[in-house]
């Protein structure tokens, strides 16, 4: 686990600039997960990534579409009256 790997170096009093090209991290990054508990860095890596996007409540219905008519463009798609 990264933070791991962070705190032992920064236990062996790497300077952050030394961690982070170690482990090819911004430093930033090495700033971030020292600020955390390793609760806190477990539950941070445990996230998904990204946030939520606003068309991801139709990603059934649209992909429900492109199976049924793959030969279709999106705009035909939009074209097409909702029930």
């Amino acid at each position: 686990m990264l933070y791991v790997k962070i705190s032992e170096l920064h236990k062996q009093k790497f300077k952050f600039s030394q961690i982070a090209k170690q482990l090819k991290i911004s430093r930033p990054t090495v700033y971030k997960y020292l600020e955390m508990t390793f609760d806190e860095a477990k539950a941070y890596t445990e996230q998904p990534l990204g946030r939520k996007k606003k068309l991801d409540s139709y990603k059934d219905w649209m992909l429900a579409w492109l199976e049924e008519y793959p030969h279709l463009s999106s705009a035909q798609i939009q074209d097409i009256p909702t029930l």
